[in-house]
């Protein structure tokens, strides 16, 4: 499969973007062009339910984020497809970043379920324990895919904070739990994000390694249950808008084809 579109790409707009002279829509979308990537979805993080507080780092990131990349995308001449939308989040399970009422404003949302390093405003696991974290994620995973929000999981079951142990924790984790949750997924219409967090680093990088059997054994499993699929480079730099066709790797394992996209992705 050639994979044509990235839903998962962050502008000069995020609080987090890496390189903000050079992530800005224009350039993105001339990279995009000469990778022969289709379909861009622009999902800067953002806060946007007066129910639920933000963090005082989500707190300037509201719906300014959507018309600044707005406004930005009316000057740019582009034959690539460009999707409107945002990297959601939760402080809990039932606690969301945005409401129905602003994701119907967009073309797609995004959904995080597993921001766990935000130790200070993310309710966190019991304990740092493999199977105490594998918890947490299948109740937040449970809690956003039936909240209605989500077009599609972002980075499904990679808890930011606890990587280094990403084997165990999915270990620990039984087929038939994966089943369940991802049959609600499937139930819900939610994709799960088949994301360039799951290759693991460069050897020498300083990041926490894990093994690549990892990610393909949930994804598996939720091609089993029913799920459907978006890719996303979650770039937060150019560069890392290039690795978005090492994915290619996911998606011949799994054998995957169009009909395995969510629609609004499917050519």
């Amino acid at each position: 499969m050639h994979i044509t579109h990235d839903l998962h790409v962050h502008t000069y707009l995020s609080s987090c973007c890496s390189d903000k002279a050079h992530q800005i829509p224009r350039e993105i979308l001339r990279i995009a062009e000469e990778m022969g990537t289709t379909t861009i979805g622009f999902s800067d993080h953002l806060w946007m339910n007066p129910d639920v507080a933000p963090s005082d780092w989500y707190r300037p990131q509201d719906a300014t984020q959507v018309a600044r990349l707005r406004a930005d995308l009316a000057q740019i001449d582009t034959p690539v497809r460009t999707m409107v939308g945002c990297e959601a989040d939760m402080r809990a399970p039932g606690a969301f970043s945005i409401t129905p009422a602003f994701a119907e404003s967009l073309d797609h949302v995004l959904l995080a379920c597993s921001h766990f390093h935000m130790r200070d405003f993310v309710v966190q696991p019991a304990s740092h324990a493999p199977r105490d974290v594998a918890e947490h994620l299948l109740a937040f995973f449970a809690s956003g895919v039936t909240s209605g929000l989500p077009t599609s999981i972002a980075h499904p079951f990679v808890p930011l904070g606890h990587i280094e142990d990403l084997d165990a924790i999915v270990a620990s984790i039984s087929d038939a739990e994966f089943t369940d949750v991802f049959g609600l997924a499937a139930e819900h219409g939610v994709a799960l994000e088949i994301t360039v967090d799951y290759l693991p680093p460069a050897p020498g990088t300083g990041s926490a390694s894990f093994s690549v059997e990892t990610p393909l054994r949930l994804l598996t499993l939720a091609k089993a249950a029913g799920c459907t699929f978006t890719f996303g480079s979650d770039a937060h730099s150019p560069a890392r808008l290039r690795d978005l066709p090492r994915l290619a790797f996911f998606a011949g394992a799994l054998g995957l084809t169009e009909a395995d996209l969510h629609p609004v992705v499917r050519g």
